[in-house]
């Protein structure tokens, strides 16, 4: 999985929550003294010079020069490789292994049976690498069955809802599904409920194909025979291992039967091109489908079912298998248990250059430059930690095993977590991250220049944002600037640490026109023709990560701010409102009373935003404040759990598939029209509002002059 920035939004896993932000406070480096902000600025220049495109090209050729699937002797020889470059860049750099359940197909078949008979190829038409697997969808139970096909479009619930209102059956029958809009797992949880005997899936060119652009390797976009690979586990409950929730899969470790899981997939289900989904689909008959069903392949789509009839045949081998997890410290020279964080998963589909190891590469080349500061006498504040996740394709498996490792000592000392997963497919920057470091965000960007423009990162990116106006941003009063930064949804490695344990998290990066997304053309090749040709913008990236890491380890006050998350939760209170249309007087009340407490927060957040931004507290209170900033996000974290998903414990933000589900215990409750429990949410709700105003407010008597 991987976060795929295109044209200044987060567009693969579907962040809806979005906040205006203004431009921060006059502090040039937010939360450095007068005295340690001139240090800190030399130390970012040298920094900053030290960054090298061809180092980055370097690191992404050494990473992806074979596939390195997660429980493979390739990804083992991967981790070996990122741990000796931690080592020579100066981290203590370490291997943790875990042993997870991880399926490999044996052998897939999908035959089409009727109105003509005809094997489809399942796999690209190359030069198979032998170490390569075969395109597979993770998860899917082994099965053989043979039935009637219907096209589903997209397999969302609406998608499912709509075939029923037309009375087009799908019992019993085999769903063809095109990638997009929603995670490929709910897609097959969809097909399942609507009694569905299998699933096929497959990328369609209107959306990523030839109708796009031009395929690969004429263009960055999907060829005929492109198969997107991916995991179908549901996820609902929790991610990770499937058979060790919520406890670190060890060797040894106890665990549960795979039958037991409830998020494993029940029928079976492949991906295909769609070269091979075109003998499919222009055989179906029955209506034709509606014009935002229509894809982009050459005739008029139609629903089915019949006389197109299939079989599908999977053979897959579930074992347990070792996985490896690189994780390189630095330790701090001050404050050594406290942890700044930055990670990114290492395994591929297959040799995975955009998805994952642009992530890994600007994580190297981040660590290379601070290593080599490090030589030249710098010392981090505060402990950062680089983290090279295995298993993240198969289910975020590599960081939710070691998050609930070290679950209790991530949540008393982790100061921020920053992901880094398919970080670069091209020139547009987009961001996501908790509220508190939205204005964190902008002041990377300020300080960073785009390479295509020679202007500052915030500056492209706020003119990508506003295309609409005819005015530049030196011609827009700073105050006046606003940009949209995108709130942390499913699908990757920071999920563990926002939704489970409450650390504050964030990811940026730079996308483009992409098509190669967990195929077999995601290789160094395609980087190089299309995703980043010259690797300016893994350079850009590694600049920002770097800067990001040395401004978080040596703040004196951490630069949170926190009144947008008040504002955050405003919004989304509206939102429910205008969603759901709440019918219930009591459940009305309470989040009209809820909404109010948040204004007053916001007021309370505004004070010591400006506050912290302009006054020098005394350095006896230095720890205190930086410790109150923290609790912040654990504040929102129920010990309890989400109902039903108890394994997601944040009740601002929770994730479902990619997407993000703002205020979700309240949300859920309100859309089933459950009044009793979404008064018990919203009531358990209010008390954590509580605490963060007993944070805030404490924070201002501490400032108070």
């Amino acid at each position: 999985m991987a976060m795929n920035f295109q044209t200044g939004a987060i567009v693969k896993h579907l962040f809806p929550l979005f906040v205006l932000v203004s431009v921060g406070f006059a502090r040039q480096i937010p939360g450095f003294f007068p005295e340690n902000a001139e240090k800190q600025k030399l130390l970012e220049r040298q920094a900053m010079a030290a960054v090298s495109a061809r180092s980055a090209e370097q690191f992404l050729y050494d990473l992806t020069k074979e596939p390195h699937h997660a429980g493979s002797p390739g990804a083992k020889r991967v981790a070996e490789y990122v741990q000796r470059r931690f080592r020579e860049f100066g981290f203590d750099s370490r291997l943790v292994e875990y042993h997870v359940l991880l399926p490999y197909p044996v052998d897939i078949r999908v035959t089409l049976l009727s109105p003509i008979e005809k094997e489809l190829s399942i796999k690209e038409e190359v030069e198979f690498h032998p170490d390569a697997l075969i395109p597979f969808n993770s998860y899917s139970p082994s099965g053989d069955v043979a039935a009637d096909a219907v096209y589903a479009n997209y397999g969302t619930a609406e998608d499912f809802k709509r075939l029923h209102e037309l009375s087009i059956e799908v019992k019993g029958k085999i769903v063809i599904a095109r990638y997009g809009k929603i995670y490929r797992g709910l897609k097959v949880l969809e097909a399942t409920k609507a009694g569905a005997v299998g699933v096929i899936l497959y990328s369609d060119p209107v959306d990523d194909g030839y109708a796009a652009g031009d395929v690969y390797p004429r263009g960055p976009m999907r060829p005929w025979d492109g198969v997107q690979r991916g995991s179908i586990r549901f996820s609902e409950r929790y991610p990770g291992d499937p058979l060790t929730p919520g406890i670190p899969a060890k060797k040894n470790a106890k665990r549960i039967r795979a039958e037991e899981d409830p998020d494993m997939p029940q029928i079976p289900c492949t991906p295909i091109s769609y070269a091979d989904a075109q003998h499919i689909l222009k055989t179906l008959e029955g209506p034709s489908v509606i014009r935002e069903w229509q894809g982009g392949l050459p005739f008029t789509y139609h629903y089915g079912p019949g006389p197109t009839r299939l079989r599908l045949q999977l053979t897959m081998d579930f074992q347990i298998r070792p996985i490896w997890n690189n994780i390189a410290i630095l330790k701090g020279s001050k404050e050594p248990e406290k942890q700044v964080i930055l990670g990114g998963h290492r395994d591929g589909w297959v040799f995975g250059a955009q998805d994952p190891n642009s992530g890994s590469t600007v994580l190297l080349e981040a660590a290379r430059v601070i290593g080599e500061q490090v030589k030249l006498g710098w010392k981090p504040s505060r402990t950062l930690v680089f983290a090279q996740w295995d298993a993240e394709e198969f289910g975020l498996i590599g960081s939710t095993e070691w998050g609930e490792e070290f679950r209790d000592e991530l949540a008393k000392n982790a100061v921020v977590y920053m992901n880094f997963d398919g970080s670069v497919s091209g020139p547009n920057f987009g961001a996501s991250s908790s509220p508190l470091l939205d204005d964190f965000i902008q002041s990377l960007t300020r300080d960073v220049d785009d390479p295509s423009t020679n202007a500052p990162v915030f500056a492209t990116w706020w003119q990508n944002q506003n295309k609409e106006k005819k005015r530049t941003l030196e011609q827009t009063l700073p105050e006046a600037a606003a940009i949209t930064v995108g709130r942390m949804g499913g699908g990757s490695d920071h999920v563990v640490f926002q939704n489970h344990i409450g650390v504050s998290s964030l990811g940026f990066g730079f996308g483009g026109q992409n098509g190669i997304y967990h195929s077999y053309y995601d290789n160094f090749d395609w980087m190089k023709r299309f995703g980043d040709p010259g690797f300016t913008y893994h350079a850009t990236t590694a600049k920002l990560a770097a800067l990001a890491a040395m401004r978080m380890a040596n703040a004196d006050i951490l630069p949170f701010t926190i009144w947008p998350y008040a504002e955050e939760i405003i919004r989304q209170l509206q939102a429910i409102e205008e969603r759901a249309g709440i019918q219930n007087e009591t459940v009305r009340a309470t989040l009209k009373a809820i909404q109010e407490k948040c204004s007053r927060w916001k007021s309370a957040a505004e004070r010591a935003d400006h506050m912290l931004a302009a006054s020098r507290p005394h350095v006896n209170a230095v720890n205190e404040i930086n410790g109150l900033l923290m609790s912040i996000e654990r504040q929102f974290v129920g010990s309890e759990g989400l109902p039903g998903r108890s394994w997601y414990k944040h009740r601002v933000v929770a994730a479902s598939g990619y997407a993000s589900v703002g205020l979700p215990g309240i949300s859920a409750a309100v859309e089933t029209a459950a009044w009793d429990r979404a008064v018990e949410e919203a009531s358990l709700f209010d008390a954590m509002l509580d605490k963060v105003l007993v944070t805030t407010d404490r924070i201002n008597s501490i400032l108070q002059p």
